[in-house]
């Protein structure tokens, strides 16, 4: 069987020419709303990796330390990740 593989005129506009980069965020993730964390934490990028000595925003809006498997990007998560500053 052949396959027919020229576009037509009206098919041709929606063809998108562009690729979309995996690594590309769309959606900014939101903290909870009245979380007050210390000026000694920041907030991870979404590209940033997690690792032990981070800590996880609870229910409570307290910080946990993170006590899993690291490797993960901060976006995988649906609680946001903190990390303490460098002095």
């Amino acid at each position: 069987m052949k396959l027919n593989i020229h576009l037509t005129e009206r098919n041709r506009g929606r063809v998108v020419n562009r690729a979309i980069k995996p690594t590309q965020r769309t959606v900014k993730p939101e903290a909870p709303a009245g979380a007050s964390v210390p000026e000694r934490f920041r907030r991870l990028k979404w590209n940033e990796l997690v690792s032990h000595g981070d800590f996880v925003a609870n229910e409570g809006r307290r910080l946990e330390p993170w006590e899993g498997p690291g490797g993960f990007r901060a976006d995988a998560f649906v609680k946001p990740i903190y990390r303490r500053r460098k002095r």
